[in-house]
């Protein structure tokens, strides 16, 4: 997506036409096998939990942190606390929204303890196994590049909720529940965000 497609997401709230799977593509665990297995075999629950998500929270944490190793740490982290957590969950839990809840802040965390953002430039990455996979056209290197030296001067929180809306294609409602926060708040982030690549790619 170019800086264009962000600053031209719908604003209000709905979801901005990127399909998102909570089941996470064809043969993964449903959210009613995955909790009920919890509840029989936690290390085999947590299992098939990591195979079903992890290159997708993965892939996440890489567009919010910019350094493929770092994302694999906060990857992990993000799974350790995953693991403790989820025998506690209930029956009717969402189980990717939660997952990413529980990535959103371990790289919110993460960001905050090294007080800026520190980004890969993209071409490190592009064409090896740790790209992000694009949804859609990026137009070239140097869109892609514009859009993360934007991406970066946002605080965290918005970062966040424009990946989670733009690129994980959640509503303004299921991101106030990730990141456990008001509609109205939601609504802030992500017009800031929107407003910061409107300007970014008027002076591009």
């Amino acid at each position: 997506m170019d800086a264009l497609a962000f600053a031209a997401l719908p604003a209000d709230g709905s979801k901005p036409g990127v399909a998102h799977a909570d089941l996470g593509g064809p043969g993964t665990i449903s959210d009613a096998q995955l909790l009920a297995l919890a509840a029989e075999s936690h290390h085999q629950a947590f299992d098939a939990l990591y195979v079903a998500y992890k290159a997708r929270i993965y892939s996440f944490l890489l567009r919010l942190l910019g350094d493929p190793e770092l994302a694999d740490d906060v990857t992990q982290d993000a799974f350790t606390k995953a693991f403790s957590a989820l025998p506690g969950l209930d029956r009717g839990t969402k189980v990717l929204p939660w997952l990413y809840r529980v990535a959103s802040n371990a790289g919110i965390d993460q960001v905050r303890r090294r007080k800026r953002f520190v980004w890969l430039r993209m071409h490190h990455v592009q064409n090896t196994s740790v790209e992000p996979a694009a949804r859609d056209a990026t137009g070239g290197v140097g869109e892609r590049e514009h859009v993360h030296a934007v991406l970066r001067t946002l605080p965290a929180e918005n970062a966040v909720a424009l990946l989670l809306h733009a690129l994980e294609g959640y509503s303004y409602r299921e991101i106030a529940e990730i990141q456990d926060c008001s509609l109205t708040a939601v609504r802030s982030r992500i017009a800031r965000a929107r407003a910061a690549f409107r300007d970014g790619y008027a002076t591009k």
